[in-house]
């Protein structure tokens, strides 16, 4: 019901009087499971991608070089995140709210995402530096992606940044 509320009405919508009205339990009971909406968001989402992450994880995507590996990875998660504005920019707004409780989820995000770029990059294991390179592409793709959500660059800006990025970071065979 959170993501409902968000992905129909953006960070804004996100109220505990409309969600517990609408999941049938008390304010109180929300907080008592979460120290407040951003990390109710946030959870939410995570739970509604696991399939994506299961998915990458299990069948990394295919491509002669980690580049392309990399390029195919970032085209479908941009997708994903692109595809409902008003979600994806009250996930960032909650992400980045700067709120104890929430921290420990940002550090997750960013986890999971650097894995997922890692088994791209080394399919058969990352390295060190693999891990050291997902993590710069995904504090990258981050940043396009705040860039995209605050309405200075496009979907296509994220890929062409992505792309030039992978092209340094990662060995050209």
């Amino acid at each position: 019901m959170a993501l409902e509320l968000a992905a129909s009405g953006g960070y804004e919508a996100l109220q505990v009087r409309t969600l517990s009205e609408r999941a049938g339990v008390s304010s109180r009971t929300i907080y008592a499971n979460f120290q407040s909406l951003d990390s109710l968001l946030i959870v939410a989402i995570a739970e509604q991608s696991q399939a994506l992450y299961q998915r990458v994880t299990d069948a990394p995507p295919r491509g002669r070089t980690a580049a392309t590996r990399v390029d195919r990875l970032i085209t479908d998660l941009t997708a994903t995140m692109t595809a409902n504005r008003a979600l994806t920019v009250a996930l960032l707004r909650a992400l980045l709210s700067g709120k104890r409780d929430v921290s420990q989820y940002v550090h997750g995000f960013g986890g999971v995402l650097q894995s997922m770029l890692a088994s791209a990059i080394a399919p058969g294991g990352p390295s060190d530096r693999d891990r050291e390179v997902a993590e710069l592409l995904e504090s990258i793709w981050f940043s396009a992606l705040v860039g995209w959500a605050s309405g200075t660059s496009s979907d296509a800006d994220i890929g062409r940044i992505m792309q030039r990025a992978a092209k340094l970071l990662l060995p050209a065979s």
